[in-house]
């Protein structure tokens, strides 16, 4: 069960485990939230998780009124411990448009933005490739 919080500062710290002390990792700010509703704190940039994004393929074949890219983003986790990034993508060409192919399963946020949550191990790296079909 939820309860509301009032807007200010959100401060977030996690347990060191070798000497069991909370070390400070972030703060953000919030609006005011009613209970049982979510809270997305940003708690800045990680600079060691790195992202390159690149378009693969682009083509458009207007007979069949359809427009296709392919969209690679290389994540690499630098940090001595696996985690999940969340790769979002905003499909902004067109509002009709199909997923044709992928490496991790994705889920749709809304009308325009996907999202891969893509778990990335210890100084691992992954791949997320995608092919967007725009049809008009």
């Amino acid at each position: 069960m939820g309860m509301p919080l009032p807007s200010g500062r959100v401060r977030v710290s996690k347990l060191d485990p070798a000497d069991q002390t909370l070390e400070f990792i972030g703060e953000d700010t919030i609006d005011h939230t009613p209970r049982n509703e979510q809270v997305l704190i940003k708690m800045g940039s990680a600079f060691d998780i790195v992202g390159e994004r690149r378009q693969v393929n682009f083509s458009v074949d207007t007979s069949r009124k359809t427009m296709t890219e392919e969209i690679e983003v290389k994540v690499r986790n630098q940090k001595k411990e696996t985690v999940t990034v969340m790769v979002k993508e905003n499909l902004y060409r067109w509002t009709n448009w199909q997923i044709t192919n992928k490496t991790y399963d994705y889920r749709k946020d809304d009308a325009r933005t996907i999202t891969f949550p893509v778990k990335i191990a210890a100084e691992g790296e992954a791949v997320v490739r995608y092919t967007v079909t725009y049809i008009w």
